[in-house]
């Protein structure tokens, strides 16, 4: 038709028009080449803004995540585990002070420590037992509240023991006073170590709360992936309509608006759900400085943070509106795909897809493909790796009575342990005065640590008698065993149960040598000179049974110590009464009382002034609590006690026993290596800020091992060693190798003498120990070997 062809030419023209060279189509601004280069950049288009779509919507729902979940984290166990061991501290302190009101009141023998005391000490525990199940302070936290238990059960003893001798006010206020030391000894006390957990606790309440340096980078990351998402929408918006000629793409301007509706609302939530994180760790500490955390506290952070819980409920809907967002990309970019696919049939061969780009079958994918592997390795290793986190390939809990700066010095040597082994074993720790109680309780509940270091090898004899510990001759190497000879193991039924790990010197008196008393033994004879507190948790007294145990060895020697040891002495014969009666020479009605009132951590260096102690009968153990810029020195016992053989060698000693309560591969590697040379090396080793290592142990117990030399810019340690190594005998501490029963006794008839020392009060304590000693079939240990 006319009008409707194009003019025709003639032959030759147009046989030059169809050989002309074909020249290659201009490339549009937008990377189109054409008709046929249309298709391939919506399809690229559309894998891009789909892979784009899934980084930002992950980025903002790692970003919202890391906000509201620490909101239930706070309300529903941060919070209630610091308001429990509020509530425990309370009830305990509130307990002492209604125990010692009544106890001191006009009907104090007939009410005892009263109603309010055994109802405050009751809702003590319930907080404690809460708070070790819902802590979260970690593991280590856990063991120190259970730490915690065995010291309340030590107070409540010491309490009833006030009770018991509500007739005789001196006795009973030094078992008040015991009882305090132990709810409130600085380091090792029970507040102490609630304070120490309720600490970690606000450590881990004020990571919840804070918006570190992670977070502010997920948000960022989350920002600045969906601004570059809205951008690259825009621009294939303005690319299609210039393509199209359509003014607007409705889906993909809904995908637009509904990524920055989402950014924006889950910045508003976050920040909201921030501010009443903050809001309820300042009213916890509010509360802490001023009255204490109470139950009120717990319902004002609920009632602030119950708000949040719709808010952090919404992390599953950013799921869905990703979800969203990349189906109206698809529903917006798709039509378009279709279109070009009929108008424009794309050369066989040629043929691509969404699917194609994505999975990377076409090499202009592949750089896609391995965008996209990359961020789910990462993913997927990230969880991976939090999951390997919480594993534990090899643990090992250790309880032992070291706390403070000792237990600083044994950490050291368990931290060489840790980082010998070819395996990861991870060694946890719990140090208290308590130990018997708290190892009672956790062996009968079926909880017992995987090692325990004892006190006493009459301990050690005591739980394995019951079958609670795992023989040693399979464990460590007969060699090692060989070495110990009788007098240091702990022994049953010819297997071996125990072995010392660390000894200590007694029969000593120690001085300040940078102002030396003059004439010691004058001083000596007079109780006001001696530091000789005797409260010391639940085994309050045992300061006294050195002393009693000294002056048998120093008056009668090793024979009759021995049989004091083994339960063959009778308690009420002429030497034993001996001893007793030169102890209460020296510690007179003033001096007992003094010595009844105090710890025995108050000793030499704690007191000043006229009437100041300048005498201290303690074991070499004492040094780690003297101040660093003092110097003490001692001199040995038989010089200043009355009644002693001055010429006597014989040495009293204690050691602590390391023994397996629950059998593992890698508890048996660290017992092992408590015995070794390199462990001794390392607990051995000075301090770099503290001159005269006052933590060094001693080891006289392996006659076919070496000490570690002492070197000479350590000359008390130095001192200490020839002080061993010269003794003609070495004597175990007698009331170590009792059986528990004999040895509370023992500490109580101390305490008991010493609030009335006088010969009445002593025939009575001298007859009831003798009753309780009847009941004991006698042992044949070896309590003193040669030097």
């Amino acid at each position: 038709m006319p009008g409707l062809l194009p003019p025709l030419g003639s032959r030759g023209q147009r046989l030059r028009r169809v050989r002309a060279p074909l020249r290659p189509a201009a490339r549009r601004p937008d990377g189109m080449t054409g008709a046929s280069g249309t298709r391939p950049y919506l399809i690229r288009r559309l894998a891009t803004l789909l892979v784009g779509t899934l980084l930002a919507c992950a980025a903002l729902l790692t970003a919202y995540y890391g906000v509201s979940r620490n909101s239930p984290a706070v309300n529903g166990r941060t919070t209630p585990a610091i308001v429990e061991i509020a509530a425990a501290e309370t009830s305990l302190k509130a307990s002492f002070t209604a125990a010692r009101s009544s106890l001191t009141g006009p009907a104090g023998p007939v009410e005892g420590a009263g109603e309010e005391y055994r109802a405050q000490l009751n809702a003590a525990n319930q907080a404690l037992e809460k708070a070790t199940i819902n802590t979260v302070a970690g593991d280590d936290g856990r063991q120190t509240l259970r730490t915690a238990s065995g010291l309340v059960s030590s107070y409540g003893y010491l309490i009833e023991q006030a009770v018991r001798s509500g007739t005789d006010a001196v006795l009973r206020d030094a078992y008040v006073a015991s009882a305090h030391s132990t709810l409130t000894r600085p380091g090792s006390g029970i507040v102490d170590r609630l304070e120490e957990v309720q600490h970690d606790q606000r450590g881990v309440l004020d990571e919840q709360v804070s918006f570190g340096w992670l977070l502010t980078l997920a948000w960022i990351t989350a920002f600045a992936l969906c601004a570059g998402l809205i951008r690259l929408l825009a621009d294939t918006q303005r690319t299609l309509r210039r393509r199209f000629r359509r003014r607007a793409n409705p889906a993909l301007a809904a995908g637009t608006a509904l990524l920055a509706a989402l950014a924006l609302t889950l910045a508003v939530l976050a920040v909201q759900i921030q501010g009443r994180l903050h809001a309820a760790a300042a009213h916890i500490e509010h509360d802490r400085t001023h009255g204490g955390i109470r139950a009120e506290t717990l319902h004002w952070v609920n009632g602030t943070l119950r708000s949040t819980q719709w808010r952090a409920a919404l992390t599953g809907y950013v799921v869905l509106a990703g979800v969203l967002i990349a189906a109206l990309v698809l529903i917006g970019l798709q039509p378009r795909i279709d279109e070009y696919r009929f108008r424009h049939p794309v050369p066989a061969g040629h043929a691509e897809s969404p699917m194609s780009v994505l999975l990377g079958t076409r090499d202009r994918g592949q750089p896609v493909t391995a965008a996209l592997l990359a961020f789910w390795l990462v993913v997927t290793g990230a969880v991976a790796y939090g999951d390997r986190q919480g594993e534990h390939p090899g643990r090992v809990t250790v309880l032992a009575s070291w706390s403070g700066l000792e237990q600083q010095r044994f950490e050291k040597v368990l931290r060489a342990f840790t980082k010998r082994t070819h395996r990861a074993i991870s060694v946890s720790y719990q140090g208290t005065t308590a130990q018997r109680e708290l190892l009672l309780s956790r062996e009968r509940t079926g909880d017992p640590p995987d090692i325990a270091i004892l006190p006493s090898r009459g301990e050690a004899a005591d739980y394995a008698a019951r079958d609670a510990l795992t023989p040693l001759d399979g464990v460590l190497p007969k060699s090692t065993l060989d070495a110990y000879g009788p007098q240091w193991t702990s022994r049953a039924a010819g297997r071996v149960y125990a072995v010392p790990v660390k000894a200590e010197l007694k029969s000593i008196a120690w001085y300040d040598a940078a102002a030396p008393p003059p004439d010691l033994p004058a001083l000596a004879a007079d109780g006001t000179h001696w530091c000789a507190g005797m409260g010391g948790d639940d085994t309050s007294g045992w300061p006294g049974t050195d002393w009693i145990e000294d002056i048998l060895l120093q008056q009668s020697g090793t024979r009759v110590y021995e049989q004091l040891a083994n339960g063959g002495l009778a308690w009420d014969s002429d030497v034993m009464a001996r001893a007793w009666r030169t102890f209460g020479s020296i510690f007179t009605a003033g001096p007992a009382r003094t010595a009844l009132a105090e710890d025995y951590t108050q000793g030499l260096f704690h007191a000043s002034g006229p009437g100041a102690c300048v005498l201290e009968h303690q074991g070499t153990f004492i040094r780690n609590g003297y101040p660093k810029d003092r110097h003490p020195d001692f001199v040995p016992s038989p010089r200043l006690l009355p009644g002693a053989d001055r010429n006597s060698t014989a040495r009293e000693v204690s050691a602590d026993y390391a023994a397996l309560f629950h059998d593992s591969p890698e508890a048996r590697e660290l017992l092992r290596f408590l015995t070794t040379e390199e462990a001794q090396r390392v607990w051995s080793e000075p301090d770099k800020d503290r001159p005269g290592n006052p933590f060094r142990p001693f080891f006289p117990f392996s006659k076919n091992r070496p000490s570690p030399p002492v070197p000479p810019d350590e000359p008390l340690n130095a001192h200490i060693d020839r002080e061993l190594r010269s003794a003609g005998a070495l004597c175990l501490d007698a009331s170590d190798s009792m059986p528990p029963r004999m040895r509370f006794a023992f500490q109580h008839g101390v305490l008991d003498y010493l609030s009335a020392p006088a010969p009445s009060k002593l025939g009575q304590v001298l007859r009831d120990l003798e009753t309780v000693r009847r009941g004991i079939p006698p042992r044949e240990d070896h309590a003193c070997g040669s030097g």
